[in-house]
């Protein structure tokens, strides 16, 4: 898909490109302007001065004056886009930009309670890393909400099921995908599952999506308390789980390779098809690159879970 969005980088950037020609930066943070500019600016304030990696703001046209943004933090590149997106894509955004090996992904209406930079940069750099650690959710009371997610058929319906992660830094849980996109991604692998489906116009259909394709392509997530966020002004933290435009086409790739005997086959999963996204990515895709189907991914998750 086309860019749809402006890039304007920071005033540094060019003499940094030269020194990283052979030195990557490891971390970049998206921050996504999802609040108030008094927030936006607070939130900059924050990162500036406590965790001034590769800053990438993502905003929309028309939010704030850009050229006193860009004067006030030089530091920062801001991705503005031309008109109203979902989350998918502005997360797809800072992957294509930032040029880091790892990338975390905030909201300029959260705090980041605990970022345990070295327990998780070191479990990134293990071979059998997660391709993200969802974060730690917590509402305006500081009560941890079931952030977690697991697989689970309704009937024949996808619908998650929620749980608790662990409040033990040393112990990280499987989740089936990031909460709200929020979370540390390694770049590389994020885009080597081709990131977030830009076709689908829902958050949380977007985020289902990627993680059941991770999974399904043999990759994990995890969740883990060493990465916590919280909404300051949010007694109720949820999803939209209505269905959306697009949203047949996580259906589709989710569901419509069954492995039987250890060999994949590709069958509709009738009543919740997108023709389209059958014939162009799981016939011809998802059928030769998955590890296990649905089934096997339940049947391989935590007993303790289901």
């Amino acid at each position: 898909m086309l860019n749809n969005y402006r890039i304007y980088r920071r005033k540094q950037e060019l003499g940094r490109r030269i020194t990283r020609l052979h030195n990557t930066e490891q971390l970049a943070v998206g921050i996504l302007d999802t609040g108030s500019l008094e927030q936006l600016t607070s939130c900059l304030d924050w990162y500036t001065s406590e965790m001034n990696f590769s800053l990438h703001v993502v905003t929309q046209e028309g939010r704030f004056d850009l050229t006193g943004m860009q004067e006030a933090y030089k530091d920062v590149t801001f991705l503005v886009f031309t008109s109203h997106t979902f989350t998918g894509e502005k997360v797809n955004a800072v992957a294509n930009e930032c040029r880091t090996n790892l990338f975390l992904i905030v909201r300029s209406d959260l705090l980041l309670v605990k970022f345990d930079g070295p327990a998780l940069l070191d479990a990134m750099a293990q071979s059998d890393h997660p391709a993200a650690f969802a974060a730690v959710v917590a509402n305006a009371y500081r009560e941890i909400i079931p952030c977690r997610r697991m697989p689970r058929l309704v009937e024949r319906e996808l619908d998650p099921d929620s749980g608790f992660p662990s409040l033990e830094e040393s112990v990280s849980l499987p989740s089936l995908y990031p909460f709200m996109c929020l979370g540390l991604y390694d770049r590389a692998l994020f885009q080597r599952l081709r990131g977030f489906d830009e076709a689908i116009h829902s958050e949380y259909w977007q985020a289902l999506d990627w993680g059941l394709r991770c999974h399904l392509l043999g990759y994990t997530v995890a969740i883990n308390s060493a990465l916590m966020m919280q909404f300051p002004d949010r007694e109720s933290v949820i999803e939209d789980r209505s269905e959306a435009e697009g949203y047949l086409r996580c259906y589709t790739k989710a569901l419509s390779v069954q492995q039987i005997n250890t060999k994949n086959l590709a069958r509709k999963y009738k009543g919740f098809v997108d023709k389209d996204v059958y014939q162009t990515e799981v016939k011809k895709r998802m059928l030769w690159l998955q590890k296990l189907d649905f089934a096997g991914l339940c049947a391989r998750w935590p007993k303790e879970d289901v």
